[in-house]
């Protein structure tokens, strides 16, 4: 488990490479990301996570005992019984009127060095013309949802910020 300090360290040191070019926060949005990190995985040089998350004005004030819990947002069959009482979120959207959920996650494991691995998505994402894919890289893929935190918390910061 990490320390808070740990985690405002890998909150600090996540560079944010590509934003989407557009505001998000006007009515329910999908923002994809693609998140790269050394790999911690034998064998491989780069974590690959891409994913969805979905954000939505926060319309209903809800007790925090009514929030979803873990296995409302991954099922009941990716609930491990060693996990179960543990608490999932994001956790820099207190005083934000905004919901996030996070779905379509895909991790893969390369054998390119991360800098490689950059320049393909990013070539990738010019190439398709994609202004809604945001790209980050994070200073530890074993604790990427800390970085894609710091992503979200960027772009609701500028959005409130107008």
């Amino acid at each position: 488990m990490l320390s808070h300090e740990e985690m405002q360290n890998i909150f600090r040191q996540t560079r944010i490479i590509r934003r989407p070019t557009y505001g998000i926060i006007s009515g329910y949005h999908e923002l994809a990301y693609v998140c790269l990190g050394e790999s911690t995985e034998s064998g491989y040089s780069t974590t690959q996570v891409r994913g969805k998350i979905h954000v939505s004005p926060r319309f209903v004030i809800r007790p925090p005992w009514c929030e979803p819990k873990y296995e409302e947002i991954f099922g009941a069959e990716n609930v491990d019984a060693e996990i179960a009482g543990r608490i999932f979120g994001f956790l820099g959207f207190k005083k934000e009127p905004v919901e996030c959920k996070s779905e379509h996650l895909e991790v893969k494991y390369l054998e390119r060095t991360v800098e490689f691995v950059l320049d393909d998505v990013l070539d990738e994402l010019e190439r398709q013309e994609d202004i809604t894919t945001g790209v980050i890289i994070t200073p530890d893929s074993r604790y990427y949802p800390v970085s894609l935190e710091r992503f979200i918390a960027t772009i609701l910061k500028d959005e409130f910020s107008v």
